[in-house]
């Protein structure tokens, strides 16, 4: 057993000379719940009815000291607690509480789970993924392609498309937008994007008729009857 890899391009050196590249896994294989619970099933006196119910007990239990504020520790597992958002404020007496919301779930490894992984293998992959590209044009031969077969693309599916992490698939995609090569057709918090007129296959609207172009000329001469 061992981690596939490939290298990728660092999103702060892509479109420059100097290139620096990082490592990231490449396997995509997804382990589920049910997964889950067979194998800890073949190996205890428990069902999967019992694991599955037990699973969901603790995450009900996590959300709900998660919602006092609370820093759950899963021994073995690790650390959970939330992280909070808020427009910034010079003065904090300003912002009202219903101002601060929920943002996210911060996890970080127990000792134990990061003793579990320490000694893995890695190795880089055969297989390269579907698309790598680290420059506009190789960016754009891949949505062409793309939008051959598919009217709309979200973030996520060009990430895959293209091989990126998820902060450089955003960065890339907000550029295209703004050079009005896609367009959002859904809300901002929950984007899809259509490419525009003229790029990655579809048609260029036709250029608007001048119609004082199509007056023809009267060299002077007085065309006004009596």
């Amino acid at each position: 057993m061992a981690i596939k890899f490939e290298f990728y391009e660092s999103p702060n050196t892509i479109g420059t000379r100097k290139k620096r590249y990082h490592a990231r896994v490449v396997n995509w294989q997804r382990i589920n719940t049910d997964y889950l619970a067979r194998e800890i099933q073949y190996g205890s006196s428990l069902t999967v009815a019992d694991i599955k119910a037990t699973i969901i007990s603790l995450s009900e239990k996590l959300a709900y000291y998660l919602k006092d504020g609370a820093r759950v520790h899963i021994e073995g597992i690790g650390y959970f607690h939330i992280s909070l958002t808020c427009p910034e404020t010079r003065t904090p007496s300003s912002t009202r509480a219903n101002k601060v919301k929920f943002k996210s779930v911060t996890f970080r490894a127990d000792k134990y789970l990061k003793h579990q992984l320490s000694g893995v293998k890695t190795e880089r992959s055969k297989y390269k993924p579907h698309s790598m590209p680290t420059t506009k044009e190789s960016i754009d031969e891949a949505l062409t392609e793309y939008f051959q077969t598919n009217s709309v693309l979200t973030r996520r599916k060009f990430e895959s498309l293209c091989g990126l992490t998820r902060a450089t698939a955003g960065r890339y995609i907000a550029q295209l937008a703004k050079d009005k090569k896609l367009r959002n057709i859904s809300i901002p918090r929950n984007p899809i994007y259509e490419p525009m007129p003229g790029f990655y296959g579809k048609e260029k609207l036709p250029e608007p008729v001048n119609e004082a172009e199509n007056v023809p000329a009267t060299n002077g001469t007085d065309l006004t009857t009596e």
